[in-house]
């Protein structure tokens, strides 16, 4: 029957299904692969999701348990009635990977959290499908020690991935960074650096991708006080923006985080010390208006019967996902009531309260078209083979297989020296 359709109805059929099912579609004919695999219909199929299914809110979740690292897709209507776990195909040199950020159904990782490894991957777990990227023009081997922050995002005017990388010499930290971009459609690094602002972005800042730029917190080099850095995906230009007044001058043990909630650019503020332990939220209910800050949630760690809390996520709902000390993720009410308790049984270790990372998340075909050398299995030989000051060679490949011997100290991002040969 497909044969007397146009494809007008064809595409207007196909775009409305869910992803899994479009995998299974493309095998019913080589005019449907070839459909749903072109760029035009993941664009299309990507926009149809965006508009139709903005009230279906998925939530990404990742821990670690052991060695493993454990991806799940979540309802934010309703947690604990609805999981999807996800394969996750890597095994990191460090404890876990960097979640560098996700957007359009596109996670993109980085195994940098002690030893800089320089490697960098986009995923695609509905359709396992993933790249590894290349390696940055600026390295440990020709830059020496520095410090680094992410950004990812996309252009919807090129309808392109891109990937802002902000990195900070040692011993120039108060300087202007050095800046690249990588662009999915070009598959190569650009340095950026005329771009750049007067500010330290602090390291790993987690960014934040909303209304097309990408957000982090950072210091002014001018007069040391936090702010709001964004990245404008489509410009490629950067901007900086004032926190509410009253955070700005508020202890340094104080820590900050940029997350989306609803649309809007939100801000957490934590405290573990001090005379008032605990966190608030603050939602910029209009883009770009400083006077539009708004304070949405406080609570202090004795409401919830004490204990070192890390906040994640601002659920839709308006409760907000806390990551505890005991190792439970936990949805708290704004009252501070433990409405729901998602089940993960972790370690109390500070290392397992760090691993729990949440995002908003949406199913896509993104890199579906991009052929069988993206597939998650040749990704073994794409990796980085890393040669150790003692002689001895080590692979690092997809499923984590890790050979080799090391004192563990030649490759941490602010000492020592390692050689790579870079990804064939």
């Amino acid at each position: 029957m497909a044969d007397y359709l146009p494809e007008g109805v064809i595409v207007n059929i196909l775009q409305r299904l869910s992803v899994k099912t479009l995998i299974c579609c493309t095998c019913v004919s080589k005019s449907w692969y070839s459909l749903i695999t072109s760029p035009e219909f993941t664009s299309s199929h990507l926009n149809f999701t965006s508009d139709t299914k903005k009230d279906e809110s998925l939530l990404l979740l990742r821990h670690c348990l052991g060695e493993s690292e454990c991806y799940s897709l979540y309802s934010d209507e309703e947690f604990c009635s609805w999981n999807d776990a996800m394969n996750f195909p890597f095994r990191s040199i460090n404890s876990y990977f960097t979640i560098i950020g996700n957007c359009n159904g596109l996670l993109c990782l980085s195994d940098d959290r002690v030893l800089y490894l320089h490697t960098i991957i986009m995923w695609n777990p509905c359709i396992r499908k993933s790249i590894v990227l290349p390696k940055p023009n600026l390295i440990y081997n020709s830059y020496g020690t520095f410090l680094q922050s992410f950004g990812f995002g996309f252009d919807p005017i090129s309808s392109d991935h891109k990937l802002v990388r902000i990195t900070y010499a040692d011993d120039a930290l108060y300087r202007r960074p050095q800046v690249e971009i990588y662009r999915l459609s070009t598959g190569l690094w650009q340095d950026i650096s005329y771009l750049a602002l007067d500010c330290v972005i602090y390291n790993r800042s987690r960014p934040a991708y909303i209304n097309g730029a990408t957000h982090w917190i950072a210091s002014s080099i001018e007069h040391g006080a936090d702010s709001i850095v964004s990245f404008d995906m489509c410009r490629e230009v950067f901007w900086e923006m004032t926190i509410p007044a009253s955070l700005v001058n508020l202890e340094s043990f104080r820590s900050k985080d940029v997350v989306a909630y609803t649309g809007s650019l939100a801000l957490i503020s934590w405290n573990l010390m001090g005379n008032d332990p605990g966190f608030c939220v603050w939602v910029m209910k209009e883009y770009g208006v400083v006077e539009s800050w708004a304070k949405h949630f406080v609570m202090t760690y004795q409401i919830v019967g004490g204990g070192i809390m890390r906040p994640l996520w601002v659920r839709k709902n308006g409760e907000i996902l806390v990551a505890r000390q005991d190792g439970r993720v936990v949805s708290y009410d704004q009252l501070g009531a433990e409405v729901e308790d998602l089940g993960i049984c972790g370690s109390s270790s500070e290392e397992f309260v760090h691993s729990v990372h949440v995002d908003g998340y949406m199913e896509s075909l993104v890199l579906l078209g991009k052929g069988p050398k993206f597939d998650d299995a040749c990704i073994r030989n794409m990796l980085p083979i890393l040669k150790f000051n003692n002689g001895y060679s080590s692979s690092v490949n997809s499923y984590g297989s890790y050979f080799g011997r090391s004192s563990g100290n030649e490759f941490k991002h602010n000492h020592g020296s390692y050689a790579e040969n870079g990804a064939t």
